[in-house]
Order: C-alpha cells, then structure tokens, then sequence
C-alpha cells in the first residue's frame, strides 16, 4: 500500500512508504537522496528502515521531503526531536556543497553553450553578471557556515544563541536569481537558439526554487528548533 495521503493542506508521507514509492511520486526529493549521500540501490526499503540504516532521524528526513515538495509546508515541531539541530545544520551545510559542486556548476555548462552563440559584447556581459552572482551566492554561504552555523553550534553546549544571526537577508539572491533568468529570456541575441535559452531557464528556476525551500528550511525548521533550544534552558 502507498502511504501517500492527503490531507487538507498537503500530502502526507508516512515512515513506512517506500523510498522508490516517494521519489516516483514526488521526483524532487531525489536532490535531497543526493545531498544526504544516501547508500543506493535502495530497492523496496521503507524511509524508516532507509533512515535507521543510515543514520537519519526518520521525523526530520520527512520533514526535509515535505518543505521541499510543498513551500507552503510549516513544520511540526513538536514531532522532532530536541538535538535535531546538529542534523538540519548538517543538511544545510551539505546543501551548500550540493549548490556549490553540482547546480551553479551545471547553470554554468549552459552558459558556456549560450556565449559560444553570443557576440563578443553579450559574452562579456553575460559572463560578468553570473560571475558577479556566483559570487555574491557563494559568499553568503561562507558567511552561512562561519557565522551562522557556527554559533548555533556553539550555542548548543552554551544555550545562548543571538537569534538575530538568523536573520540576514536572502530576498537579494532571490532577485538576482530572477535577473538572470530575465536576462535570459529579454536580453540574449536572437541568434541564441531557443531550446538552449529554455534549458538554462529551466535550471536557473530550479536552482531559484531550491533556494527558497533552503530558506524556508532555515527560517522554519533551523529558527524555532534554536528557539526551542533557548528556551528550554531558561527553564
């Protein structure tokens, strides 16, 4: 049996469905199989047999697959528990490594397909603007991983966390993400091919709608679980 259901809000994933089940329904958490570096062939094992053999909290990898296939999806957290904190920031960080070695990268390969169909002026200007936000993504992750992640974690043995940390702006990597694609499709010659145009919108917007999911995943998941973690110690 599928043990897809819906509710009113959202789908509902249960410990016991098959991991090819989930994927086959919903295809994008093959990005997280992928980031989690989970052991394959998985054949028919269960997301709770697939979590236990591997080291994951089962609560927290369904959490992950329901904000990714579902922006809407706010997290249960009574459900999870308390030192989940290590786990997420361990998701996030290999998330960056995900964006950083595979997604910007594979954006990048259809760059190069695009300026070799480009004058030398679009060539140029192209290039400098994903060079500019390679950059500037790349630089909000290391600022992520060293001034973030590595005060929730101390934070951890401490139980003193500035929760202002945790509210450094990503509305601009939105933006420049859409720039992009906006260049894309506005500003390229005509000569550029249109399946080549489409294929980098394609994965421009993925790697966009990964982002969000990766903020949600901070705002919603990271935040309330150090709240918590606060909290508890005033106690």
């Amino acid at each position: 049996m599928n043990n897809i259901y819906s509710n009113a809000t959202h789908s509902v994933i249960e410990p016991k469905l098959k991991l090819f089940e989930l994927i086959d329904t919903h295809p994008s958490v093959v990005s997280i199989v992928s980031r989690l570096n989970i052991t394959l062939p998985f054949g028919d094992i269960s997301l709770e047999d697939m979590c236990r053999r591997d080291g994951y909290d089962v609560g927290l990898f369904i959490t992950l697959c329901n904000m990714h296939i579902d922006p809407s999806y706010r997290p249960d957290m009574t459900a999870l528990r308390p030192n989940a904190i290590e786990d997420v920031i361990g998701y996030l960080r290999a998330s960056h490594r995900y964006y950083a070695q595979y997604m910007i990268p594979h954006v990048a390969r259809h760059l190069d397909e695009i300026l070799a169909e480009c004058d030398a002026l679009s060539q140029r200007v192209l290039r400098s603007f994903y060079d500019d936000y390679t950059h500037y993504v790349m630089t909000h992750f290391e600022y992520e991983e060293r001034n973030i992640f590595a005060a929730i974690e101390r934070a951890q043995s401490s139980a003193r966390c500035d929760l202002s940390t945790l509210e450094r702006p990503h509305g601009d990597i939105d933006d420049r993400t859409n720039d992009m694609a906006s260049l894309v499709i506005k500003s390229l010659p005509e000569r550029v091919s249109t399946p080549l145009r489409c294929a980098m919108l394609k994965d421009i917007y993925a790697l966009r709608d990964d982002l969000r999911t990766h903020t949600n995943i901070e705002m919603y998941l990271l935040r309330p679980l150090v709240e918590r973690l606060v909290k508890t110690a005033k106690q």
